[in-house]
């Protein structure tokens, strides 16, 4: 694993880089350490909360075989996510802000208890206490062919997100079994189900909240995770209208600026 100081030197690049400016892969300089990579991730995660920006919570990347085969890596990827990331359901990106998005569909769980120590499945299934419907936008500040690692020490390409309506849910709620639609400019793209993701977003909860607490990581009440896309990612182009639609808890959608 690198030293402290080069960890310190390629959160600074990467968190200097952007879509528009990209930073070269990082991967060879973290010597194989996903553990190095969230070192990276954290440094800038605590930079950015003391320039004031507000963290909401957390995405997971990675959550299906398939992609995890691709990266090559054998679990998920987690990042940060803050408000200043947020647009609102119906906005409209502004062009400039964002170099190569890509938009996923997703459902997004928020914890309404903390989660610390020692966890359990059921006790984690017992913090969720709301869903929502919605849509994320990756956008990675580095160039070329991504690997896992890369994905970790940048904040796993979060970019921005949208949520839709807010829907309190109880503890007898299945996660596993909800169905989304994706529309790309008013047609239909795909559509897919909430089990693709690790078998059900429960499971990918799971992984985050354990993987945080051995990292002394605490979840709060109020974080939101997005637990993976049910559908393919689409590349978003200049005009580009999406909306995602889940079987009873409504649509969000979001429009590219031309």
């Amino acid at each position: 694993m690198p030293d402290p100081t080069a960890h310190v030197a390629i959160a600074e690049s990467l968190r200097r880089a952007s879509g528009k400016e990209p930073a070269p892969s990082v991967s060879e300089h973290l010597g194989g350490s996903m553990e190095g990579a969230y070192v990276v991730q954290a440094i800038n995660r605590q930079q950015w909360q003391a320039e004031g920006r507000r963290m909401t919570g957390y995405k997971v990347a990675f959550t299906t075989a398939e992609s995890q085969k691709l990266f090559g890596t054998n679990e998920p990827v987690y990042g940060t996510l803050f408000e200043d990331m947020r647009f609102g359901s119906g906005a409209t990106v502004p062009t400039g802000v964002l170099a190569a998005p890509k938009v996923e569909g997703e459902i997004v769980l928020e914890l309404g208890a903390d989660l610390d120590g020692e966890l359990d499945a059921q006790t984690i299934r017992k913090a969720v206490t709301s869903i929502y419907p919605a849509l994320e936008i990756p956008d990675s500040p580095i160039s070329g062919k991504l690997t896992a690692l890369d994905m970790a020490a940048a904040n796993a390409a979060a970019a921005g997100y949208v949520l839709g309506e807010r829907h309190p849910i109880g503890p007898d709620f299945d996660l596993a079994t909800i169905s989304l639609t994706m529309k790309h400019n008013g047609t239909t793209a795909s559509s897919g189900v909430s089990s693709v993701c690790m078998g059900d977003p429960l499971n990918v909860l799971v992984w985050l909240a354990q993987k945080l607490a051995a990292a002394n990581i605490p979840m709060r009440a109020g974080q939101i995770v997005f637990a993976g896309s049910l559908v393919p990612i689409i590349s978003a182009e200049p005009g580009d209208s999406f909306e995602a639609i889940v079987d009873g808890l409504g649509s969000v959608s979001v429009t590219f600026a031309r």
